[in-house]
């Protein structure tokens, strides 16, 4: 892997614990902390295919239940603009990513973008043709995607950030690991069983004009949006939808959903089809997070002032697991999947190969770092762990799509998303995790480039 550097639940959820609480404002000298947010809607037409399940076979979207949406904040210190985006989508591409940011620097200074996809099951699957070739809802969601981000460099104000974190008792592992190793899939759960590992901290990031005024408030969870199954034909932002609607009718401002390292973490209810209570489960997950969400938006207090933000962007490419080149993985695969399948994998990886990681630090107090695909919940746990900040967040599925990052037991015990769906080298979730962790202590003052005795 070579790598180059740029400068339901029924039952209610239980177990809300506020574990820390900071409020961090970002004044030094002449420069100042600016924020600004923006909304755009990019709702696919009915009758494409959808993203997610390959049992909906060749069914299409028969309606929408509820439109989807790209959330933009931006943030801007000095000559350093920051712009994070919420995406209502299953995954947004390397691709989608420049064409992207080929149109946010033609029209703004803002050099880092970075669009995290929620990966509700229930959002569109891109097509260079649909609904047609001369005008692909691909072009246009990417238009509206920077054009939302413009939206919000344009409203840039004097702001401060503030974080607060709990824990919400929502998600569990899919995979059950047995006592001879091998591995047995749990896809629902709605007997709540405990599972391991999981992470159930929330952190919720709160954005304020200097009045007090919420301007955008990020909230990081891990678990699969995929509480709507297969059976489910209409557009929805599934449970990330509900929660981020009942933060901003509760606190106010913009509210984005970024989402965890949720790669082996699905919800108790998972693949409710909607005659079976789908939406009303989503609904209740939705709002149960939304809840708590708010609380800790509402309590989060000030402190101090601390320094700028700063971000690192690292492109990293990738190497395969499989040598598709090597007759015998070539016939393994198509033995196992089709040829179809096997095509597909090969053209996937070849796309989203190249990938990027971002770390930015705010103040000294608070860290995000920004990685592509499904990561498994322990390199969330192993990030937060490790790090020298002591909110730090990890945000998956961002900017890229290459797949699967199982952890290196997971990868050798064999499951969904460890052995089926995984295409990346085996260590290369532990590798970026590293490396995310190694840029952010160089940001924190605590790593040198040049010697300290």
């Amino acid at each position: 892997m070579r790598d180059s550097s740029r400068s339901s639940t029924c039952v209610l959820v239980a177990g809300f614990v506020t574990v820390a609480m900071l409020f961090l404002t970002a004044r030094l000298g002449g420069a100042e902390l600016r924020a600004g947010a923006s909304t755009a809607d990019i709702t696919p037409p009915v009758g494409g295919q959808m993203y997610g399940y390959g049992a909906r076979g060749s069914n299409v979207s028969t309606g929408v239940h509820d439109r989807l949406h790209a959330r933009a904040l931006v943030l801007s210190y000095g000559s350093t603009h920051l712009a994070i985006v919420s995406l209502d989508l299953g995954s947004i591409t390397a691709r989608n990513t420049a064409a992207v940011r080929e149109m946010v620097r033609a029209e703004t200074p803002i050099e880092h973008v970075l669009l995290v996809a929620s990966h509700t099951h229930s959002s569109p699957r891109f097509s260079p043709d649909f609904p047609s070739k001369e005008k692909p809802y691909v072009r246009a969601m990417e238009r509206a995607i920077a054009g939302a981000i413009a939206g919000a460099y344009r409203k840039l104000q004097p702001a401060r950030i503030g974080v607060a974190r709990g824990l919400v008792e929502e998600g569990h592992n899919r995979r059950k690991v047995l006592k001879d190793g091998t591995v047995r899939m749990l896809w629902a759960n709605r007997e709540r069983s405990v599972t391991s590992p999981v992470d159930h901290s929330l952190t919720v990031i709160g954005v304020d004009s200097v009045r007090g005024r919420p301007i955008a408030t990020l909230v990081n969870f891990a678990c699969h949006p995929v509480v709507l199954g297969p059976e489910n034909l209409e557009i929805s932002a599934d449970y990330p939808g509900v929660m981020m609607a009942h933060v901003e009718r509760d606190v106010g401002g913009q509210c984005l959903f970024v989402q965890g390292a949720a790669g082996d973490i699905n919800p108790f209810w998972d693949k409710t089809p909607p005659a079976e209570g789908g939406f009303e489960q989503v609904r209740v997950l939705g709002e149960a997070l939304g809840k708590e969400a708010a609380r800790l938006r509402r309590g989060i207090s000030r402190t101090e002032a601390v320094p700028a933000i700063s971000v690192v962007s690292q492109g990293v490419r990738l190497e395969s697991r499989w040598d598709f080149g090597d007759p015998e993985v070539r016939a393994a695969v198509t033995r196992s999947a089709g040829t179809r399948v096997f095509k597909y994998y090969v053209d996937r990886f070849e796309r989203e190969r190249d990938v990027e990681v971002h770390t930015v630090l705010v103040g000294s107090g608070l860290a995000l770092a920004f990685f592509p695909g499904e990561f498994f919940v322990e390199h969330g746990l192993r990030l937060k762990a490790s790090s020298v900040i002591r909110n730090t967040v990890f945000v998956g599925y961002t900017n890229g799509a290459p797949g699967y990052f199982p952890t290196i037991r997971a990868a050798a015990e064999g499951g969904y998303g460890a052995l089926e769906a995984s295409i990346v080298e085996v260590g290369a979730g532990e590798r970026l995790v590293d490396l995310a962790l190694i840029r952010l202590h160089h940001q924190a003052g605590r790593l040198h480039r040049v010697p300290r005795f």
